[in-house]
């Protein structure tokens, strides 16, 4: 309870709030909400989807549901994407299988899975066509068939250096999205 507590703090003072401007929005008692942010009580459904609609976030982000914190899992989604170098669509199977396991079990596996997907399914949109069409180029004796593999190849590698730019800054806390833009095909 304490824990959801001082997130609410940490919330609210983020978003610049006082408690009084808090309980106003959320339709709750001043009282309540400093007995919530102490933890002397868990808010009950009504009141938390209230304080989360009044703070402009979502449920998930303030309650997380005995999530444990494990950087383990974490490296472990973002270094699975490295199987794309021994097995095709690698990139995407093993941290989909990560993703829908841990998701509920370990702090920040959805957001950051969600990022890493779509990042993930965008690399691929883009780069197996470069494979499919080197293949016709070659198979046609079409002469710059080459610098579409170069280019295939230069991707494929830059995205491995992104996984371990993103395995570095996990292992330092970094909660923000690394990754580049991208198609938003899952959803947070």
């Amino acid at each position: 309870m304490k824990q959801l507590g001082n997130k609410i703090i940490e919330i609210r003072k983020r978003k610049g709030l006082s408690q009084e401007e808090l309980s106003g929005m959320a339709d709750i008692s001043l009282r309540t909400l400093q007995r919530i942010e102490k933890g002397e009580t868990e808010p009950r459904g009504y009141t938390l989807k209230s304080i989360c609609q009044a703070l402009d976030v979502d449920v998930e982000e303030v309650y997380d549901y005995g999530k444990e914190p494990d950087k383990g899992v974490l490296l472990l989604m973002h270094l699975s994407v490295l199987s794309y170098l021994l097995m095709p669509l690698g990139n995407l199977v093993f941290p989909l299988i990560i993703w829908i396991t841990q998701k509920k079990k370990v702090l920040h596996v959805h957001e950051q899975g969600i990022s890493l997907l779509n990042f993930q399914i965008t690399w691929s949109l883009v780069t197996y066509p470069l494979v499919m069409l080197f293949a016709c180029m070659k198979i046609m004796h079409y002469p710059g068939s080459w610098y579409v593999f170069c280019a295939y190849l230069v991707l494929y590698f830059l995205n491995a250096l992104h996984v371990i730019r993103v395995c570095w800054l996990v292992s330092k806390d970094a909660t923000q999205n690394p990754y580049p833009v991208s198609l938003a095909i899952l959803k947070v």
